[in-house]
């Protein structure tokens, strides 16, 4: 943990402020509920005040779908969509700090075996991953200040894709795109 983001957290808990955190989970802790062969699972964890988190995952075909959002800090949000002949799709969102913002979206026709990943610390990081399609695979790492990444990849006729990004410092952007 930062050094900046132990000392909000502790003017939060010192001067009293309600610690307001919300966080949505639909089809969640139910393992082969709708999935054709696996296991649908959702874990949201949240320390600090004020973070967003939203999972919703479908099942399909070889459901096994997997989602993990971990938010330590103030004002984080966090939001994760799979499904649609969901297939081993795997996302796992990690915010530390405050004001982080990160979105995967893994759906579609034929979803295939996507896996996504972001992990961001600092203030004012956003991460978005878009993945249609195929084995495809996206890595997002952010740490700072000011940071964007965005990584989309493949439609329904794709195939093997890999994307990584990866930033330090601040006032950076970077964006992957593979159809």
């Amino acid at each position: 943990m930062t050094k900046l983001t132990k000392i909000i957290l502790a003017l939060v808990l010192i001067l009293g402020i309600p610690a307001m955190s919300m966080a949505t989970c639909s089809n969640c802790n139910t393992c082969g509920s709708s999935g054709y062969y696996g296991c649908t699972e959702a874990e949201i964890t949240q320390v600090g005040g004020f973070n967003q988190a939203s999972i919703e995952q479908s099942g399909g075909s070889w459901a096994s779908n997997l989602a993990v959002i971990d938010q330590n800090g103030i004002g984080n949000k966090g939001s994760i969509v799979q499904g649609n002949f969901a297939d081993h799709n795997k996302a796992m969102i990690n915010q530390e700090g405050w004001n982080n913002q990160a979105s995967i979206n893994q759906q579609g026709f034929f979803a295939d075996y996507n896996a996504a990943f972001v992990t961001q610390e600092g203030f004012g990081n956003k991460a978005s991953v878009d993945q249609y399609s195929s084995h495809n695979l996206a890595s997002i790492g952010q740490n700072g200040m000011c940071n964007t990444a965005s990584i989309s990849q493949g439609t329904m006729g794709g195939s093997n894709y890999t994307g990584t990004i990866s930033q330090t410092g601040f006032a950076n952007a970077a964006s992957i795109l593979q159809k």
